[in-house]
């Protein structure tokens, strides 16, 4: 047996013959990333990339996992993305001019329309979220925060669910 991009699964019957065939098996809800710091999966039935930022990501999570993000965008040509960001507790200045400079303009020559953060009610991460939220302007993109998930994705779902 044999994994890759698929399942392989063999069965042999009485007089000895093998058969093979392959199952694509893909990740539930086409999940792109797990960790315990994120998740990020393409949500099918309201048409949009969902991130949920769980705990603390270093620069180096925080930067490969938003690239994973951009492949839902880019394979699901999404138009929409909802970032739960409610746990982040802050994003340094270098990885926000990384945001703005690199992902940004790749996401929105993936197809992205809409960005939506939810945020804490209050704190730090709040204001950090919100410093992100402003770096979209410049690049045509339309982001707003909100203080609810259903707030977040009834914005989201505004936009046609594809191009």
């Amino acid at each position: 047996m044999r994994f890759h991009g698929g399942r392989t699964v063999r069965f042999e019957e009485a007089r000895k013959r093998l058969f093979a065939y392959t199952l694509r098996i893909r990740p539930p809800d086409d999940v792109y990333v797990n960790e315990p710091y994120l998740s990020i999966r393409w949500d099918g039935v309201h048409h949009y990339v969902y991130a949920e930022w769980r705990a603390f990501a270093n620069s180096a999570e925080l930067r490969a996992g938003m690239l994973k993000g951009l492949a839902a965008i880019s394979d699901n040509r999404a138009v929409a993305y909802v970032s739960d960001a409610r746990k982040v507790k802050v994003i340094v200045h270098e990885d926000q001019k990384w945001i703005k400079e690199i992902w940004m303009p790749q996401a929105v020559r993936a197809g992205l329309q809409r960005l939506a953060f939810v945020t804490a009610p209050t704190g730090l991460g709040k204001v950090t979220v919100e410093e992100v939220c402003g770096l979209v302007d410049d690049h045509g993109l339309q982001s707003r925060t909100f203080g609810s998930m259903e707030a977040a994705r009834q914005w989201v779902s505004a936009v046609p669910a594809g191009r």
